[in-house]
């Protein structure tokens, strides 16, 4: 998947930095929509620096400092120009999630106002591993940690990790069936890529959406959606 095509933009068309936040603030692709999913500015920020990691670009950044309304973003690899052009599609994202009064410093951007961080489901369910199933699915293209779900279910993640082995499972096991269900739905349902479902369902790049998706489905994602989003039933040999 190539990282400009997947924010919907083209990569043979530079254009003025002004030019490409906006274009990406009314943005309707749908890896955009899935970066501002949540409109927290760090998570916005974490989830842009992984899908220069999924699509391999050979770009790499780092946060470096965040503080109430402002963050500063670090390039590690790449050209001059590439913090350039992230500051500017960062810029774009963090409007389209709706904060106001950007600006951008150099390698800082500010702001004086962010939309209210939503609480995220967790299910009505009364086993725990479902809860953090529903939860995790709320946000599938997130890098969520086991802390990250101890938080907002309200408990330790010792508690979290107890509880799910009392349950039969653990954290992986939770965070792996959630991310196959939402990627089984979006083959079924969704004419997106399979980049596109890969990195909207938070795999780390397309080997490792084949190898986890197969681990639960005995199938490969194509061959999956090319079966009707069905599991085929094992051929019966004769005696």
């Amino acid at each position: 998947m190539d990282f400009f095509d997947a924010l919907g933009l083209d990569p043979n068309a530079p254009a003025h930095p002004e030019a490409l936040a906006m274009r990406l603030a009314g943005s309707q692709a749908p890896v955009v929509v899935t970066l501002v999913n949540v409109p927290d500015p760090l998570l916005i920020c974490e989830k842009l620096l992984r899908l220069d990691r999924y699509c391999a670009t050979g770009t790499r950044l780092r946060v470096d400092r965040v503080a109430e309304r402002s963050l500063t973003v670090a390039i590690e690899q790449a050209t001059p120009d590439s913090l350039d052009s992230r500051m500017a599609i960062l810029h774009g994202l963090l409007l389209r999630a709706g904060l106001h009064d950007l600006k951008i410093d150099g390698d800082t951007i500010t702001w004086s106002d962010a939309p209210e961080i939503p609480d995220l489901e967790s299910g009505e369910s009364t086993r725990l591993t479902d809860h953090v199933q529903h939860l995790i699915a709320t946000d599938p293209a997130r890098a969520w940690r086991i802390e990250d779900a101890a938080r907002h279910l309200g408990l330790s993640s010792r508690s979290l990790q107890r509880y799910l082995l009392a349950e039969g499972g653990t954290f992986s096991d939770a965070l792996r069936l959630a991310r196959t269900e939402v990627s089984a739905s979006l083959l079924r349902k969704s004419d997106l890529s399979l980049g596109e479902i890969g990195f909207t369902c938070g795999y780390a790049d397309q080997a490792h959406f084949q190898r986890e998706f197969r681990k639960v489905s005995g199938q490969t994602p194509r061959s999956f959606r090319m079966n009707g989003g069905k599991i085929p039933k094992p051929v019966r040999k004769g005696p």
